[in-house]
């Protein structure tokens, strides 16, 4: 059974991204990967998702930068974005949450909160 929606996943870590990719696929979800933050706004704009989970310490770019650049793109407003880091400091949350995030997921992840933010966030979106 496959659930509405399309979730981007964006982690310099293939670790990372196979893990998140396969927690969601047991769930249901649609889900693409890349490992160059640089190619987000891209793959945003030619195809529709409804979630993005997104690292923030990546070489080249950072996940405050792309969230930036998310938030700054008119066509991208439904798109919730949500930091999965290893950053666990008030700071970065503050900064993430204040800069247009819908939530934030420490690393190591909590399979269990994986679900219930990214079905959080599917659900706003499709409001």
């Amino acid at each position: 059974m496959s659930k509405e929606g399309k979730i981007l996943i964006v982690d310099d870590l293939s670790t990372h991204l196979l893990l998140l990719q396969t927690i969601l696929h047991d769930e249901g979800y649609k889900t693409e990967i890349t490992d160059n933050p640089k190619t987000v706004i891209d793959f945003l704009l030619k195809d529709e998702y409804q979630v993005v989970l997104l690292d923030i310490m990546m070489p080249g770019m950072d996940g405050f930068q792309v969230l930036e650049k998310i938030r700054s793109n008119n066509k991208l407003s439904n798109v919730n974005v949500i930091i999965i880091s290893a950053k666990t400091d008030s700071w970065s949350i503050k900064n993430a949450m204040d800069n247009g995030a819908f939530d934030y997921i420490t690393k190591p992840i909590n399979i269990k909160d994986v679900r219930n933010k990214v079905k959080s966030a599917m659900i706003q979106s499709s409001l």
